[in-house]
């Protein structure tokens, strides 16, 4: 492990709102060493939009057709370049130390 870099990965469709908060809540963690990577689902609510309008630090990956939320973290995975990766759905809201929680907790498990 080269470094402690969380990749998220964030698969979505047509749920616009959610997802806005969603990404809200993620550039909020206290864990600032992260990439944020949204799979679009071929939505039609202007998600894509949005995503290059209000976060344009966001990765966005699109798929022309739905595969389903599965398939959307495999592509997820392959457009991430973080140490660590983290599933995160697209409704989801989580305390500002989650992710430093979860590094912490991570790091000093004792080895088997």
């Amino acid at each position: 492990m080269t470094g402690n870099r969380i990749s998220i990965v964030v698969p979505t469709r047509d749920r616009m709102e959610l997802l806005r908060k969603t990404l809200a809540c993620a550039c909020a963690q206290s864990w600032q060493d992260i990439e944020i990577v949204v799979v679009d689902e071929a939505s039609t609510d202007g998600t894509v939009a949005m995503l290059e309008r209000d976060w344009p630090n966001v990765k966005v990956v699109r798929n022309a057709t739905p595969r389903g939320p599965g398939a959307a973290r495999n592509v997820g995975i392959a457009h991430s370049t973080g140490d660590w990766l983290f599933f995160w759905d697209d409704d989801e809201l989580m305390h500002r130390d989650h992710l430093a929680e979860l590094i912490k907790a991570t790091l000093t498990a004792p080895a088997n």
